[in-house]
């Protein structure tokens, strides 16, 4: 009889074991395989739904995505919204004189910023750097931009004209206004709403055309016409040159004391080694002005050359056709 020792009962013990388990291996690769199947298949479900449930908090989530799309949306709201503000280069040529300038004017519910800023050439144009409008005013801050792509430009100082609109959602609470010119000076300008009784009418920018110029043909009836128009006033005038080879320019546009005062003057358009026929000539026009105000005017003044003068009251002004 074999004696029994430590030794033995655990080899014997540990056999027994290995037996259990050498049939249990293939058992065992098949559960692991199958339970792998489910880990995966939970895993993929659960990373999957996750991920699911991750793209709809970024689409709609809790609120918190969508609170701050709205908080930056309202940082550009009807306060300081630059679709509220427009901006277009009218003109740009070498300066001449004063390149750094702002006029306003108000017409109904826009207002339009006539100005005039430097560019290191006149191969710029006007950009809108900033528009704000809040707490019954408005700011434009206007830059430039080359518009020549790199190519050839005239070597001057350039004068860039632009058109500013400025649309706000209470036109009649702004009072004033700030145009800071990036490449120029800050100008503050008082704004004038058209809707104020018994204010001074105010000019915006006016412009002057030339019709048609010719021999005098003989003596007019009536060589100024003027009239209201939905921004102001309207003049159509004919005037005596010494011949048919000059264009009108406006000399100045000035109102004071309820009256506008349009001094219109002759330019000749010839060359120094060009001839003109032999006639006393005469230049049709006309001048445009921007009026704030204008229930507040009480007479149309024209100068010409050789001082001739010819004034229209207000109550003779009829609209335009």
């Amino acid at each position: 009889m074999t004696e029994l020792t430590r030794r033995n009962v655990l080899l014997s013990t540990a056999a027994v074991g290995a037996a259990g388990l050498a049939g249990c291996v293939g058992d065992s690769e098949d559960d692991e395989s199958a339970n792998a199947g489910a880990s995966n298949g939970d895993e993929n479900g659960s990373e999957n739904g996750n991920e699911s449930t991750a793209g709809n908090e970024t689409e709609t989530g809790d609120g918190t995505d969508g609170a701050d799309s709205g908080e930056e949306s309202g940082s550009t709201g009807s306060g300081s919204d630059p679709s509220n503000i427009t901006i277009e280069t009218v003109g740009a040529a070498c300066a001449e004189g004063d390149n750094d300038s702002v006029t306003i004017d108000w017409s109904g519910g826009v207002i339009v910023v006539n100005g005039t800023t430097p560019a290191p050439n006149p191969c710029h144009e006007a950009v809108l750097e900033e528009g704000t409008i809040e707490d019954g005013s408005f700011t434009l801050v206007v830059d430039v931009a080359d518009a020549n792509e790199g190519g050839v430009c005239q070597d001057c100082v350039g004068a860039v004209e632009y058109e500013a609109r400025v649309e706000p959602e209470n036109p009649d609470e702004i009072t004033e206004a700030t145009v800071r010119h990036v490449q120029g000076g800050s100008h503050g300008v008082a704004v004038e709403s058209a809707s104020d009784e018994g204010g001074e009418p105010t000019s915006g920018e006016p412009s002057i055309e030339t019709q048609d110029a010719g021999c005098l043909s003989g003596e007019r009836e009536r060589n100024v016409v003027v009239n209201w128009t939905e921004s102001g006033i309207s003049i159509e005038g004919a005037m005596q040159t010494p011949d048919p080879c000059h264009k009108a320019v406006l000399g100045g546009v000035t109102v004071e004391n309820g009256q506008l005062t349009v001094d219109v003057s002759a330019e000749s358009t010839l060359s120094e080694d060009e001839a003109c026929t032999q006639c006393v000539g005469e230049v049709l026009y006309t001048v445009d002005v921007p009026l704030s105000n204008a229930d507040s005017l009480s007479r149309v003044t024209v100068t010409h050359p050789g001082d001739e003068q010819i004034t229209v009251d207000a109550d003779d002004i009829e609209p335009a056709e």
